[in-house]
């Protein structure tokens, strides 16, 4: 049976007459005739009940309308609104990123692009995942976009720097270390190193940069995220070197920047090259591109309860 052959079947059922159905769908009346004795043999039983000029449905005929129907009006709800994302005139966007950047830097982004005339009809979808997790799904079209960490370069993902976020040492109130303007990573390898899980995404940068620097801190505990970090850094577990997220401010450390004129992480927005993506999808991408060009290579950073532009 095909779509045609169903919505035949409804306009000949509301109408209770071949003639005016063919005039309404725009046939000849044999052609609507055949199209239903077809879907009927299709089915197995009688849909109309023939009465001279008049037909009726049979039994069989009305259960049948009542299934059918709604589905077909869901299909063409779904098919209209598909075309007014593709057209543009709304859209929805199913946007990934990691966790920290859903304190400040998403909401901020977000609201931004909402508030450009074109896009006030556009809604997200926020997930929070890890960067692995989040080209996973973009690989597999589960994401639209995402905002992330770069892992390694994986074929058919673009990956657009959105900005810069500066590494930090952070230790216990009251350390020995607290009030410096600027602490080396020597310096606080020497004390007990609260250390990223081997998950985390900032594991390996962390580690590239110890490395560098000839340094093996022991290791007193590990965890997965700043916040955790700064939570066991605050009960005095040790000190660490983390990424400089809004939420430290929450937590009893102190945060000492760290010498080193390539100490930050660089944050990008993601998307598949393979993936048809929707002109929401495109504009948002696009917003990125110039919000990015505008911010890079500064850095946002937090001053008084609010995200501000530095360039230090």
């Amino acid at each position: 049976m095909t779509l045609q052959q169903l919505r035949y079947f409804c306009e000949t059922a509301k109408e209770l007459s071949f003639r005016r159905a063919a005039k309404f769908l725009h046939i000849a009346q044999p052609s609507l005739s055949a199209a239903i004795s077809h879907l009927e043999a299709e089915l197995g039983f009688l849909l109309f009940e023939r009465k001279g000029r008049h037909i009726e449905l049979t039994r069989y005929g009305k259960y049948y309308l009542q299934q059918i129907q709604p589905l077909l009006e869901q299909l063409d709800f779904i098919t209209d609104k598909t075309r007014m994302f593709a057209r543009g005139e709304t859209g929805h966007i199913d946007l990934a990123y990691n966790t920290p950047f859903g304190k400040m830097l998403v909401p901020k982004i977000a609201r931004e692009f909402l508030d450009c005339p074109e896009n006030r009809h556009c809604t997200f979808h926020f997930h929070q995942a890890s960067s692995p997790r989040i080209i996973e799904g973009i690989q597999r079209g589960r994401f639209d976009a995402g905002i992330c960490t770069m892992e390694p370069i994986m074929p058919g993902i673009t990956y657009i720097p959105l900005m810069h976020q500066d590494l930090v040492g952070i230790v216990p109130r009251g350390h020995e270390l607290s009030g410096r303007t600027e602490v080396t990573l020597t310096e606080l390898a020497a004390f007990p190193y609260v250390d990223y899980t081997d998950e985390a995404g900032l594991h390996s940068l962390i580690h590239q940069f110890l490395k560098r620097e000839k340094v093996t801190p022991k290791i007193a505990a590990k965890a997965p995220d700043e916040d955790s970090i700064a939570a066991l850094v605050a009960e005095g577990f040790g000190v660490s070197f983390v990424a400089s997220i809004y939420s430290l401010k929450n937590y009893g450390v102190d945060v000492i920047p760290v010498k080193g004129d390539d100490c930050y992480r660089t944050i990008y927005i993601v998307h598949s090259e393979e993936h048809y993506l929707t002109p929401a999808v495109q504009r948002f991408i696009e917003y990125g591109i110039l919000w990015g060009k505008k911010n890079s290579p500064l850095n946002l950073k937090d001053k008084g309860g609010q995200w501000v532009i530095s360039s230090t």
